[in-house]
């Protein structure tokens, strides 16, 4: 009976403990308020409450409050139903000096018991009413924010560390004006260093600081972690970014009821604004680098274990080497680790439990090695080390697992211990009887044939490899010359500029067949033209009778048939729009056209 009495008392302060603990009463409110400026203080419960009380306030004053709501909601997931309650008492309070002010844990009365809240930590600063009353002027008339109401700064953790050190850089925005967002952003390239980008699920939070007398609404931006990879006075360019800024604009009386309601009284402008440049003092890592050393740098630890120490022939063992800490973990190799010589030994399986935090790379990296012994007996892996920099003493540290041993028993092969002799690790096959183990003497007759009279090493066999590598090389030869002539495009025209010129006036003879006058003698004077401009290698546009007979001259063209081209062309312009002209005429031009300019391929050697 006493048994069951205990029993229940314990089950009962159990529930009544659990019931306590179930019960969450939170309170919230801004990091940062401005002295003089309202905000709200939020306390929220997860069950009815009654009785709310805050403690005595000195440094507030509570203009308003409570104001309770209630809100519940309800998941299924998988089928199971949950349902949450929510209870909200909200308080207008107003700061009255500046500091970084608590407000004492709060009160409600839950159950019939007391349950109290957390402490809320403020930070009032100081206002600046002149400043918000000139920001506010200069919004309304619609001017472009200042540098004063909107800049950005880029801070390092550190200006001077080693090199593989972690530093964090940090993006913050100071605004005093409205934000809309971000419409260009433009960062360096850091390309002397590894970065990491510290996340921010929750976006920007905002603060209020105060500088130089003003107070700005304060961002952080962005975080990266920085790891220098070379020694000397890094520079880091700029940032740049571009806001839009929400300002309200100035507007004269409406001419209309309906102006204020279909017209804003806001516009957005952009302003980009620029940090200033950082140089970074990297020191490079001391010389003298111990054995065991990898790369790393930073404060940590390293440990060497094994699955098990006593194993039989052919069994697995993983071998693991954890290092961990705070450093640069990505970039640390493998540590040297030296396998007996009677092990099968496998490449590392790394696994990185690691997560990027403003002191650097925090968590564990391990290395897992898989091992198979092949033969029995006793084995030693030596002890580990492990070297690493310490950039916080300036100087190199060595960790050692010390020596792992390994009894290895015989397994249910045919594998036997090894008495003081070490066999490497090979491959073994069962010996196979193919055939016959003794080949005898061929008894059969054999036909000799006396030297040179073998195709193989005759006259015949050299010319036979001869002929077709010759011509092979001759077929590369002609193709190359090819390839290079089609590339040479001047030379490549001038050689087809009687096959062009032909052609041309083929198309000729076609208007003479059809008594189309205007359209022979100028496709005449196109083919001649062309042939000139192919043959001289001169463009069409710088083409006249001056400089082509100049240029003929220095082919060394007789002045017969100079004379004959410059006939043709004053020919062809003349006849184009002389009606008097004939077909007989016509015809004879033709005739003399192809034979000036079969004249004229003889003389030019191109």
């Amino acid at each position: 009976m006493r048994l069951i009495i205990l029993s229940l008392i314990l089950l009962t302060a159990n529930l009544t403990q659990l019931s306590a603990q179930d019960v969450k009463f939170t309170g919230r409110a801004q990091t940062a308020v401005v002295v003089g400026d309202k905000f709200q203080l939020v306390y929220s419960l997860n069950k009815e409450g009654s009785d709310i009380r805050l403690p005595a306030l000195q440094d507030f004053q509570i203009l308003m409050g409570p104001s309770t709501s209630y809100s519940t909601s309800t998941t299924i997931v998988n089928g199971k139903v949950s349902r949450e309650t929510s209870y909200t008492f909200t308080f207008i309070l107003k700061a009255l000096k500046e500091g970084q002010m608590s407000i004492p844990p709060a009160s409600i009365m839950v159950d019939d018991k007391k349950v109290t809240s957390n402490t809320v930590s403020i930070k009032v600063v100081k206002g600046d009413a002149q400043a918000q009353q000139h920001n506010q002027n200069s919004q309304v008339a619609g001017g472009a924010p200042s540098d004063d109401d909107l800049f950005i700064t880029v801070t390092p953790s550190k200006k001077n560390v080693y090199q593989g050190e972690s530093l964090v850089l940090s993006t913050k925005i100071y605004t005093k004006v409205q934000l809309e967002g971000l419409s260009d952003i433009n960062q360096p390239e850091l390309s002397s260093f590894i970065t990491q980008t510290l996340k921010n699920e929750d976006g920007i939070k905002w603060s209020m600081e105060n500088i130089n007398g003003r107070t700005y609404n304060v961002g952080t931006y962005e975080q990266k972690l920085l790891f220098p990879q070379k020694s000397g006075k890094l520079t880091i360019k700029p940032t740049e970014i571009e806001f839009m800024v929400r300002q309200r604009v100035a507007r004269s009386r409406s001419r209309s009821i309906f102006d204020d309601f279909f017209e804003s009284n806001h516009r957005t402008v952009k302003k980009r604004v620029k940090s200033k440049p950082l140089t970074i003092n990297v020191k490079p890592l001391p010389s003298g680098r111990p054995e065991g050393y990898t790369g790393g740098v930073g404060q940590l630890n390293m440990k060497a274990s094994v699955t098990k120490t006593d194993v039989t022939v052919n069994d697995g063992i993983t071998l693991k080497v954890v290092v961990n800490g705070t450093g640069n973990h990505k970039f640390i190799e493998e540590p040297q680790i030296k396998f007996p010589a009677d092990f099968d030994d496998f490449d590392a399986k790394i696994t990185n439990g690691i997560s990027n935090t403003t002191r650097g790379m925090r968590g564990s990296k391990t290395y897992e090695y898989l091992m198979i012994p092949r033969h029995a007996g006793t084995f030693t892996i030596p002890s580990i080390k492990f070297a690493y920099f310490d950039p916080a003493k300036g100087q190199y540290k060595t960790i050692e697992s010390g020596n792992i041993n390994l009894n290895v028993a015989k397994g249910e092969g045919n594998e036997t211990a090894s008495s003081g002799v070490v066999r490497s690790n090979v491959n073994k096959e069962n010996v196979k009887f193919i055939g016959k183990d003794i080949r005898f003497i061929n008894t059969n007759k054999t036909k000799l044939k006396p030297i040179g009279t073998f195709f193989m090493g005759s006259l015949s066999f050299y010319l036979a490899l001869f002929i077709p590598l010759s011509l092979f090389i001759l077929l590369v030869l002609i193709n190359q010359k090819r390839i290079k002539d089609n590339s040479n495009i001047t030379l490549l025209k001038t050689k087809k500029a009687n096959k062009v010129a032909i052609k041309r006036l083929k198309k000729s003879a076609n208007f003479l067949k059809a008594g189309e006058k205007e359209a022979f003698y100028e496709e005449v004077l196109r083919a001649l033209w062309g042939y000139l401009s192919d043959k001289l290698s001169l463009p069409l546009s710088e083409l006249s009778k001056d400089n082509a007979g100049e240029v003929l001259s220095q082919y060394q063209v007789s002045d017969e048939l100079k004379s004959a081209i410059m006939e043709i062309l004053d020919t062809c312009e003349f006849a184009r729009y002389s009606p008097s002209s004939g077909t007989d005429e016509m015809d004879q031009l033709y005739k003399q056209t192809i034979t000036t300019i079969s004249k004229l391929e003889n003389q030019i050697k191109r």
